[in-house]
């Protein structure tokens, strides 16, 4: 178990924005969910929207247009 439980990164982005509307699927699909902000070394900043562990899968699932038209 890491630092933050049983937590794990469902999805991984570098616009705070784009982390608050995943963050907004989620809830509406009712999976519970937080964002954690990481400055990263030598300013590499990236915003992480974390899952329960058993809620990944179903998580992935629901951001996955969100993540695609991200990059």
């Amino acid at each position: 178990m890491g630092i933050l439980g049983n937590d794990i990164a469902a999805a991984v982005f570098s616009d705070r924005d784009l982390a608050d509307e995943a963050w907004g699927l989620l809830v509406d699909a009712e999976i519970p969910a937080t964002i954690v902000t990481d400055p990263g070394m030598l300013g590499a900043y990236s915003v992480q929207v974390m899952v329960d562990r058993s809620d990944l899968e179903a998580a992935q699932a629901v951001l996955a247009p969100l993540v695609r038209r991200s990059r």
